[in-house]
């Protein structure tokens, strides 16, 4: 069927010729898409879609746009080859299509009906989930004229949150996806290596070692002081907020690898060609990658925005050291010798626009540059020894030095006035081995807006709130469960906060899923069947949540997550006093146990006969808060398929030593290896530190085979990138590296169930993410059986149709590298 399909494509192309793939005389069922960019004798945009085992395909001359007001013109051609989807390069002159082609964009679809009758209707709706297009598409057939032989159609966005009427996507990302080119490189002849200019001339600085270009360097890290020096001998940077990066230089080409050792050249393909004109054959350059705002301050928010949304065009790296040039390795030159050649090197090729800055200094005291970047509310400043070597890992040669100390804290209460519009103060608390103890108030930082918003959502916390032990008489306390990001200039002797300045709530947001609207599986009348004993009783100290809080959560968050735990096997975290030493976990039935919880026995692995439990509907869901049930962990598996898991868990658990941006790296990183063995991963956090990458199965394998699987992709996963991973267990292996455990994909482990709260600080919980969601956590724990109902409420569960993504596992570990 394929090779009738591919007979036009066939007879218009010389294989012996172009490179161009002949295509396999039978194709394979799929849902991937490919938009090339094609230079031939129209320049014109290819859309193909993997359909019926070939890629159905239209060729758009303006190209696709996400404004749902442009309808542009779609041409339907001949079918091409799956293998297509790959394909980049220049098709010979004289050829069908001569020119260059690139990879704009690629992902995968998925229609909206049955695809081969909408397309015999005229009126094809699908939903696109690239790295440049996403969400809702149309294909509308127009009336042919007469005698017209072509397909003409009109391609539009369609409304929904991944529409955009202000960006121009083929402006903003003209690059290759695959490749990072600009189709006009592709066209070009090879360039020649370029020159050395006799001014650059590294081996002579004093220190220099002949070598080889390192695949990479750790980098260096500054120690945290109060103050930077005042002694001479000293460099001073303005301190970014950004993207710690280094940027790998060969022959034009950039390879950018992060602070923990991953290849993300992909994700800053537009920034690689600011290193293009570089006069050097080999350099690594030490720097980071920001975005500015308005003002020229360094934005990680900014940042984040610009990688979730595509907006390439707005990064630019601060280049701040030079540790390897032309084959010699300038580790062991004196800092300041490294920037002066590093400032030669970029010389003639930055300008006030440029993508490639060079972040300039200040020798002697730093305290003007302090002061200045205090003023500017800058992140800080970093201090360097001048005489210094470069020495990877934490150092006391580089010292950092923030503008002003900043923090979070909880919202514990408020005074009120009327001069102050109503708000007056905010009452500042601070977690302590899990109480809740005072630490000052905040007056200042609120604009009228943030006055009336603010204190209108303080009023709904009042009821059941607790006096908090050492605050003023006058504060009128609140539920601890709003946190607000402050400065400060430092502490009191009884740690209160002085100058405290609030900068804003520190808040989650959610984007928009594009799933259609949930099913409702909570009831008015399951809601109005709970029944708590004891509602106001703290569940974990003497502050947070209470038992009523926990059981109002499940049920604002049941709907979401029911689809995830009904019929799987669980064990329940249940918490029945105050005191945390008194939680324990339970998987077999217990007494007085809701009607609807079902219990069931199984053999396990020694062949010993155990006990558990699987929540069946909605009413035992909700009936399980009066029993103290704060976490849900769920197997990999259903009841009634229990030998046939359909889920895999890469638990991302970091060491000593990783940071929260360090472990989200890891999880992008991981996600792109796991889509090239075809599979389709989920994320979400796991409610401490760590992330959970949630792939779902066709549930072929049993077990012993599941966790094999799962184990060699671990490993597989881990060999790209051994200086971030490890799959041994142990905490020495741990240290400063994030263990992949796939051992939760073994028979009766469990994992904590999507949207289960943690019995911990705060009560975060473990909550499902859209990818573009991810990068703009600052802090899991603000996702919390507080605000997490809201958020979902919203933005809608991002795993909705997670079981239409499943995958076989035995043909992913088969996949070849």
């Amino acid at each position: 069927m394929a090779a009738e399909k591919l007979r036009t494509y066939r007879q218009k192309r010389d294989f012996t010729r172009t490179r161009e793939p002949p295509g396999a005389s039978a194709g394979h069922d799929g849902n991937r898409f490919v938009v090339h960019k094609h230079h031939a004798t129209a320049d014109h945009y290819d859309l193909r879609l993997e359909l019926g085992g070939v890629l159905k395909s239209w060729a758009v001359p303006r190209g696709p746009s996400l404004n749902p007001a442009d309808k542009r013109l779609a041409v339907q051609t001949e079918d091409h080859p799956v293998e297509y989807i790959d394909f980049e390069g220049l098709i010979p002159e004289g050829e069908y299509g001569g020119g260059p082609m690139i990879v704009w964009d690629t992902g995968v679809w998925a229609p909206m009906e049955d695809a081969e009758k909408a397309l015999a209707k005229g009126a094809f709706k699908f939903r696109l989930s690239g790295e440049k297009l996403n969400g809702g598409w149309m294909l509308a057939r127009l009336k042919p004229k007469p005698d017209e032989d072509k397909h003409n159609w009109l391609l539009f966005k369609e409304h929904d949150p991944a529409a955009d009427d202000r960006l121009d996507i083929l402006q903003a990302r003209p690059e290759s996806v695959k490749t990072g080119r600009l189709i006009e490189e592709l066209a070009a002849p090879p360039k020649k290596p370029p020159s050395k200019p006799a001014d650059l001339k590294p081996g002579k600085l004093a220190g220099a070692a002949r070598g080889a270009m390192p695949a990479r360097i750790e980098p260096q890290l500054a120690t945290a002081l109060p103050k930077p020096s005042k002694e001479e001998g000293w460099l001073h940077e303005i301190k970014f907020d950004g993207y710690r990066t280094m940027a790998h230089v060969t022959d034009g080409a950039a390879t950018f690898i992060t602070r923990s050792g991953l290849d993300w050249t992909k994700r800053y393909a537009g920034l690689a060609r600011a290193f293009a004109p570089l006069p050097c054959s080999e350099a690594v350059i030490d720097g980071e990658i920001v975005v500015l705002d308005d003002k020229g301050v360094s934005s990680f928010a900014a940042l984040q925005d610009a990688l979730a949304s595509g907006h390439g065009e707005r990064l630019v790296f601060y280049a701040f050291d030079l540790l390897f040039l032309n084959g010699w390795d300038l580790a062991g030159v004196a800092l300041a010798k490294r920037k002066g050649l590093l400032e030669q090197l970029l010389a003639g090729h930055v300008d006030g626009r440029s993508a490639l800055q060079y972040s300039d200094h200040v020798a002697g005291d730093g305290k003007a540059l302090y002061d200045k970047a205090s003023e500017m509310g800058l992140e800080g400043i970093v201090s360097k020894r001048a005489s210094a070597i470069y020495s990877s890992g934490r150092s006391h040669s580089w010292t950092k030095t923030k503008a002003l100390k900043t923090g979070d804290f909880v919202i514990a209460g408020y005074t009120t006035s009327q001069a102050a519009e109503g708000l007056a103060s905010l009452a500042l608390g601070e977690w302590v081995d899990g109480e809740l103890q005072y630490r000052g108030k905040v007056g200042t930082g609120f604009d009228s807006e943030t006055l009336h918003s603010l204190l209108h959502r303080l009023e709904g916390l009042r009821e059941g709130a607790d006096k908090l032990d050492g605050a003023p008489k006058e504060i009128i306390p609140v539920r601890p469960v709003l946190n607000a990001h402050i400065h400060y200039a430092n502490r009191t002797t009884d740690n209160a906060l002085r100058h405290a300045v609030f900068k804003g709530l520190r808040e989650a947001e959610l984007t928009a899923s594009a799933s259609a609207p949930r099913k409702r599986l909570i009831s008015d009348a399951d809601l109005a069947g709970i029944s708590i004993t004891n509602p106001t009783r703290r569940v974990l100290g003497k502050a947070g949540p209470t038992k009523l809080d926990v059981a109002v959560y499940y049920a604002a968050v049941g709907d979401f997550m029911l689809p995830h735990i009904i019929g799987r096997p669980v064990s329940l975290f249940r918490c029945p006093s105050s005191r945390p030493q008194d939680c324990f976990f339970q998987r077999h039935a217990f007494s007085g146990m809701p009607p609807t919880i079902a219990s069931f026995e199984t053999r396990n692995s020694e062949g010993e006969t155990k006990g558990y439990i699987s929540v069946e509907d909605a009413k035992g869901y909700l009936a399980l808060a009066q029993f103290g049930v704060v976490e849900f962990h769920a197997w990999g598996a259903l009841r009634k398929h229990l030998d046939k898991p359909d889920r895999v868990v890469f638990d991302l658990d970091p060491g000593e030593g990783i940071g929260w941006r360090e472990v989200v790296e890891a999880a992008v990183h991981v996600r792109g290896e796991l889509e090239k063995l075809g599979l389709v991963p989920f994320v979400k956090t796991s409610g401490g530190r760590g992330i959970h990458v949630v792939v779902p199965t066709t549930g072929k394998l049993g077990w012993k085979p599941f966790h094999q699987a799962s184990g060699e992709i671990s490993a597989r996963i881990a060999a790209t990138a051994p200086e971030t991973f490890t799959t041994v267990m142990g905490k020495d292996n741990r240290k400063k590296r994030i263990f992949i455990d796939f051992h939760r994909n073994a028979r009766s482990a469990t994992a904590a169930a999507p949207y289960s709260l943690r019995a911990r600080t705060g009560m975060p919980a473990s909550t499902p993410l859209g990818w573009s969601d991810l990068e703009s956590i600052d802090a899991p724990e603000d996702l919390n059986y507080s605000s997490l109902p809201g958020l979902v409420a919203r933005s809608g569960d991002p795993w909705a149709d997670i079981g239409d993504h499943a995958r076989d596992l035995t043909t992913a570990i088969s996949a070849k590298r």
